[in-house]
C-alpha cells in the first residue's frame, strides 16, 4: 500500500509543479505537454498494473497486504491522477498559452 501512496504522492508532486508552471508561463508549451504526457502514461501503466495484479489475478499477497476499500481508493486516486493530467493537457493544448520572456 505504501508504494502506491508514494507513486501518487510523487505524481500530485509533480502535477503541482506543472499546474504552477502553468499558471506562471515558466515554460514552454511543449516542455510542459511532455511533462504531462510522462506523468499521464506512469499513471497509466500502474493503475494498469494493480488492476491487473489486485482485481484480475488476486494475488494472495497483494490480497493480503492491501484490503479491498484500500484498493478501492489507490484505484481512485489514480484515475485522479490520470484525469487531472488530461485537465492539464487540455489547458495547454487549447490554450494561447506562451512562456513569458
Amino acid at each position: 500500500m505504501e508504494a502506491y501512496e508514494s507513486i501518487i504522492n510523487k505524481m500530485n508532486s509533480m502535477l503541482d509543479e506543472i499546474q504552477y508552471n502553468i499558471e506562471h508561463n515558466i515554460k514552454s508549451k511543449e516542455l510542459i505537454n511532455e511533462e504531462l504526457n510522462k506523468i499521464i502514461k506512469i499513471a497509466i501503466d500502474t493503475k494498469d498494473f494493480f488492476k491487473k495484479i489486485y482485481y484480475e489475478q488476486k494475488q494472495e499477497i497483494i490480497l493480503e497486504e492491501i484490503t479491498e476499500g484500500d484498493a478501492n481508493i489507490i484505484f481512485s486516486k489514480l484515475t485522479e491522477c490520470i484525469a487531472r493530467g488530461a485537465f492539464l493537457k487540455s489547458i495547454i493544448l487549447t490554450s494561447d498559452y506562451t512562456q513569458k520572456c
